[in-house]
């Protein structure tokens, strides 16, 4: 009833969002990821949740949409798209991005820390038990770029603080180890461009990661 009902949503106004609609049902059938379709997700399409959700109707985990909920960052508020994907670097390295909101304290986020010059808060896309991202609220787009962007003495202040920033996270959230990743360009499959390190941990990791 679910496939159903979004596939006549979508199907008003253009064909090609009841495919998407129909692509992202079936996927997520198949896969059975855990992440159920909220009401939120029926009022995007202008409909009543039902009121039970079926257990087979649930998003795939690479899905490029999901529901959000302007100006929240953080478990159990809205979901924004965290999970890395490799983007081209935008044009203009000083672009704005979300991580800037947050270090400003313009978009709410799940901050586990923060003092003058970081901040970190839980990742709403964990691949770990503890996911935490780590960022400078100084702009840096990427690692590779630090020094271009802010001068070397600046970056080796601000990457040094970063650095010891979070792994006093991992020893405080991951006591028995943890990894610090940091993604940078395209091909180090970078999403958002504003430096950021994940602290990942809390489970036993596998080696080599994600190649």
């Amino acid at each position: 009833m679910v496939a159903g009902q979004i596939l006549r949503a979508g199907g008003r106004g253009g064909g090609g969002r009841g495919r998407s609609c129909a692509f992202l049902v079936t996927t997520a059938c198949v896969l059975g990821r855990k992440n159920r379709l909220s009401s939120l997700s029926y009022a995007s399409f202008g409909l009543n949740a039902p009121a039970a959700f079926p257990s087979q109707a649930f998003f795939p985990l690479r899905s490029p949409w999901r529901p959000k909920a302007p100006g929240l960052v953080g478990r159990g508020e809205g979901r924004r798209l965290f999970s890395e994907e490799g983007r081209d670097p935008p044009s203009d390295a000083s672009e704005d991005t979300i991580f800037g909101k947050i270090a400003r304290g313009e978009m709410k986020c799940d901050k586990v820390y923060e003092d003058e010059k970081c901040i970190a808060f839980r990742d709403i896309n964990p691949v770990a038990p503890t996911h935490i991202l780590v960022i400078p609220k100084l702009k840096i787009s990427q690692l590779s770029r630090a020094e271009q962007e802010v001068g070397s003495k600046t970056a080796q202040d601000c990457l040094g603080h970063l650095m010891l920033v979070a792994a006093q996270v991992g020893r405080e959230h991951c006591p028995r180890g943890c990894r610090y990743v940091i993604n940078d360009g395209k091909d180090g499959c970078q999403s958002v461009y504003h430096l950021h390190v994940h602290v990942i941990g809390a489970k036993p990791l596998s080696w080599p990661p994600g190649v």
